[in-house]
């Protein structure tokens, strides 16, 4: 064999290898390419269920938060109403006519006595004629009494006032299921 075949063997020996290798390389390529397009799919679809999940915890977050205020919003509403039917309450007992007073302080007196040996009597300026049968003095009330023993070291009262707040704070259950069911 001459220097030409074997310079043509050699070239096409190269060319097979060379094309070969070519074949080889796009092969791995487009390997990696299917492989880069998977992993870039499988990003997408992480990323978008992330999204969404994202966007559902958000969504529930401002649902409770909206409960929350509306709530919030309802309790001051009926916090308002109950207010105003304790007002009027007062409203009523400052206005009851003389002698329904008396009547009243006189049963206050008698529950008082009840409880301790009552020397001293506070009622409003309005109500000061209604006892003369006891040291009386005049106190910042709607009505009802504030009564202490001789020593002025027991006091009850039985001011309208705090009548209403006690009757406030032990039936707000009662009073809530009446007004609002």
């Amino acid at each position: 064999m001459g220097l030409e075949a074997v310079k043509e063997e050699i070239l096409n020996s190269a060319k097979e290898k060379a094309n070969s290798l070519t074949a080889e390389a796009r092969k791995e390529a487009n390997r990696i390419m299917r492989e880069a397009e998977r992993k870039a799919e499988e990003m997408k679809e992480k990323s978008e269920a992330e999204t969404k999940r994202m966007i559902d915890l958000i969504k529930r977050q401002e649902l409770a938060s909206a409960e929350l205020e509306n709530k919030k919003m309802v309790l001051e509403a009926k916090k308002q109403i109950i207010d105003a039917v304790f007002s009027e309450a007062k409203q009523r007992i400052e206005s009851l006519d003389d002698r329904k007073r008396e009547t009243y302080i006189k049963k206050l007196l008698e529950k008082a006595k009840k409880d301790i040996h009552v020397a001293h009597v506070y009622l409003n300026k309005k109500d000061a004629k209604s006892l003369k049968e006891h040291d009386v003095e005049t106190a910042d009330i709607i009505g009802g009494l504030i009564a202490e023993n001789k020593d002025k070291t027991v006091r009850v009262n039985y001011s309208f006032e705090t009548l209403l707040e006690s009757i406030k704070e032990s039936e707000l259950q009662n009073i809530n299921k009446v007004l609002f069911g």
